[in-house]
């Protein structure tokens, strides 16, 4: 999931469819509570919002990852949060039992579990998951072997045990792929595979909340496009899992051969790419084929993507051919802040009343990126269609918690 890239899948699922979510580690100090909490949670009220977490260093280009800074306690905004889900742990290339962490430092320069139980002790309110897979994961030679797809569960129960988590999130991209075929390995048999390693790992999680105390929560994520359902099992999977995470994002990117919207909320027919697609269409696919509203979590992308050598094309640069891809790594909130204050680059912002989206432009680069506006919009959207809840990909983009403020604000 670390920036997905769905949009090159969803031309061809269009047309396809018209045509028929342990290794030990120290504790650290005890962290303290803020004697002034921030931000705008009414007390009593538990925030509706998922946020994955990443493991690998802050930032959004090159010279800011390689400075290798990972997310402190003190930093989360728990006040905007109901769960953070902790992104990602791995299937071990070897051993397809075994759980790694490649993105975690081997020197222990930075201690993710001393982290994660600070933040408990700042946040109590806050549910902690650990997140399995991501995107290019591997998952189907451990799901096709009964006895290693129960080690494997075993494996993730004790993680969750150990460090006092509070549930998982399959994020297997994906169990059986498009006609047109996935870069990950996969067999037919994943389908059913899939919804028995879901299954298994329900029994077992609800067996160690027997042991706890515990009720742990079980999810997984779902692309924002019309052919998964046609390939996987949608209900078996919905009647497992606690929620369905709608990973409703990257609609358009470096694949695309054209610039578009990143996170739209509706189609704009103007959109030359097999007519466009949007979140509210990813959302009925699901819900005509039987998920129920309220197992759907909503993504949010908090994120955004570029182009570069883009024409204005009488659009502001809207469905336009482009030369390159202007900030391969994706753009941090806080960068495209600096876009909209006009600190850098000369960009206008614009806004497609459509497709209820926003994007700037300065002449040459075009910016695809999800706003206060587009946040508002989606979130009405989400009461309205009465779904489960909403997710971001992903807190590291955000870490001054601003967008989270006006997504815990919309979504009450």
């Amino acid at each position: 999931m670390r920036m997905k890239r769905f949009a090159a899948i969803l031309a061809a699922s269009l047309v396809s469819l018209a045509l028929a979510v342990i290794a030990a580690c120290g504790s650290s100090p005890d962290a303290q509570a803020p004697k002034i909490k921030r931000g705008s949670l009414i007390p009593g009220i538990e925030p509706k919002v998922t946020a994955y977490l990443r493991t690998w260093p802050l930032g959004s280009d090159e010279a800011e990852l390689e400075k290798e800074v990972r997310w402190s306690a003190e930093q989360i905004h728990g006040e905007y949060l109901g769960e953070i889900i902790i992104a990602f742990a791995r299937i071990d290339q070897d051993d397809k039992s075994t759980i790694v962490f490649p993105d975690v430092p081997a020197d222990g320069s930075w201690d993710l579990w001393g982290e994660s139980a600070k933040l408990k002790k700042i946040w109590p309110h806050l549910k902690q998951n650990l997140s399995i897979g991501g995107w290019g994961a591997e998952f189907s030679d451990t799901a096709y072997d009964p006895d290693v797809r129960a080690i494997f569960i075993a494996n993730l129960c004790g993680y969750l045990e150990r460090y006092d988590l509070d549930g998982a999130d399959i994020d297997w991209e994906y169990p059986v792929g498009p006609d047109w075929g996935q870069e990950i390995k996969s067999r037919p048999e994943d389908k059913d595979n899939y919804i028995a390693l879901l299954t298994e790992l329900r029994a077992a999680m609800d067996a160690l909340g027997e042991k706890t105390g515990k009720q742990y929560s079980l999810s997984a994520c779902i692309p924002g496009s019309a052919w998964w359902v046609t390939k996987n099992d949608a209900i078996a999977a919905a009647n497992i899992v606690d929620n369905l995470k709608l990973m409703a994002y990257d609609y358009y990117g470096g694949w695309s051969g054209a610039t578009g919207h990143l996170a739209n909320l509706y189609n704009n027919p103007a959109d030359p790419e097999w007519g466009g697609w949007s979140t509210a269409q990813a959302v009925d696919v699901y819900l005509k084929a039987g998920v129920p509203a309220e197992k759907i979590t909503l993504g949010f992308a908090f994120y955004g993507r570029a182009w570069k050598g883009v024409e204005d094309g009488g659009a502001n640069g809207l469905f336009q051919k482009y030369a390159e891809s202007a900030y391969p790594d994706g753009l941090a909130w806080s960068q495209i802040k600096d876009f909209l204050n006009g600190e850098d680059g000369g960009y206008t912002r614009y806004w497609d009343d459509i497709a209820h989206a926003p994007f700037l432009y300065n002449g040459d680069i075009f910016i695809t990126y999800t706003d206060e506006q587009a946040i508002r919009d989606i979130a009405a959207y989400a009461k309205e269609k009465g779904l489960g809840g909403v997710m971001v990909w992903e807190y590291g983009h955000d870490m001054d918690g601003e967008l989270f403020n006006v997504l815990n604000e919309s979504i009450q």
